[in-house]
């Protein structure tokens, strides 16, 4: 009687485990998948340029020989701020757009020297331009990175393009609010140690409408992790306040009437880190500003959210706008939008709506 049972168990066992193995058969038969040749991008090749003893750590990213964007991420970041506008890679690619980005002195993998200023950059920038045989480019700048766009775009007038600022520091200008020159280094250093030793607080956007793209967050807080520590900075606030003071510097002030390219100008009207006024004073120091933007209740991640209108605007098609109409992304003429329209691709549509 037992051994007739617990061959009926283990007879039961068996069909159990076939059913079992059964359901987890894939779907498809080997030979119909057809596996990929090449590997998918997965991120921006950090390259390196060494000259006169210095190595400059740079990003080249879409057609040779499409039009060139040197790219100046905000205030204490790094390489790996490009990345947060590559949730529109495919539209960069259409439009036929090559960004180039140079870190800057101190943060990710640029060494640090506190004896370099805004002029250095311009060299290294325009070193690495030329050493990948870019001759005329387009400068973009976010928030911080506007005091070094008017730097370069005074010195090598002839080669700029177009001129484009995302919520943009007037650091730089002489049309500028005077900076606060009376803190100490030590002074500055021990205030943004807060956001060198916690880079979630140096990236952290809570509430912003860029929080719908996925991945995004993570993305911000990979850039401050950089900056502040992938050299081996162990968060070491010094190049953050190096950049901070350099305003103060005897010649950081630019000839702005040397600034002859076409500006545009990307503002949020609640932004509080980079106000309106400060997008007043590039419009008082620059001698042709094309057209400029000021978006209702937007913040500070304002050229990310319009960064579709910024890529069309650099490819040289400002007088078309971005909107998404019978759920299909347009290009429309500037005089062609209508009320109704909403304004940039139809990804922000839907997912701003399904929040």
């Amino acid at each position: 009687m037992t051994r007739v049972f617990t061959a009926a168990l283990a007879a039961l066992s068996l069909v159990s485990a076939g059913a079992a193995y059964a359901g987890n058969m894939p779907s498809k038969s080997a030979d119909s998948i057809d596996l990929q040749e090449t590997f998918d991008h997965i991120g921006a090749e950090v390259h390196a340029l060494t000259r006169d003893g210095r190595t400059s750590y740079y990003i080249d990213e879409g057609p040779k020989e499409g039009r060139a964007v040197l790219f100046v991420g905000g205030q204490g970041t790094s390489l790996e701020a490009f990345q947060l506008t590559e949730f529109a890679r495919t539209s960069r690619e259409a439009l036929g757009l090559r960004a180039i980005s140079v870190e800057r002195n101190g943060f990710g993998e640029s060494e640090f020297n506190a004896e370099l200023g805004y002029a250095d950059y311009t060299r290294e920038a325009l070193a690495v331009l030329d050493h990948l045989g870019v001759d005329k480019f387009v400068i973009m700048a976010i928030s911080g990175g506007g005091a070094y766009a008017a730097q370069v775009a005074a010195a090598a007038p002839d080669r700029v393009i177009s001129l484009h600022l995302g919520a943009a520091v007037s650091r730089t200008l002489p049309t500028r609010t005077a900076p606060n020159c009376s803190e100490t280094i030590e002074q500055v250093n021990e205030r943004n140690t807060k956001y060198t030793h916690n880079p979630k607080d140096w990236w952290g956007v809570p509430g912003s409408p860029v929080l719908v793209i996925p991945g995004w967050q993570t993305r911000a807080y990979a850039d401050a992790t950089r900056s502040f520590y992938v050299g081996g900075q162990l968060g070491d606030p010094a190049a953050l306040t190096h950049e901070r003071l350099l305003p103060c510097s005897p010649d950081a002030v630019v000839d702005a009437s040397k600034i002859t390219a076409p500006a545009y100008l990307y503002y949020g009207e609640t932004d509080k880190a980079v106000t309106v006024e400060e997008m007043k004073q590039w419009e008082a120091a620059l001698p042709n500003v094309a057209k400029a933007t000021v978006y209702p209740g937007e913040g500070h991640t304002v050229q990310y959210r319009h960064w579709d209108q910024i890529l069309v605007d650099m490819a040289g098609y400002a007088d078309y706008t971005v909107v998404c109409r019978d759920k299909e992304s347009q290009l429309v003429k500037n005089d062609q939008v209508a009320a109704d329209d909403f304004i940039g691709i139809c990804a922000w549509k839907a997912s701003l709506e399904a929040k």
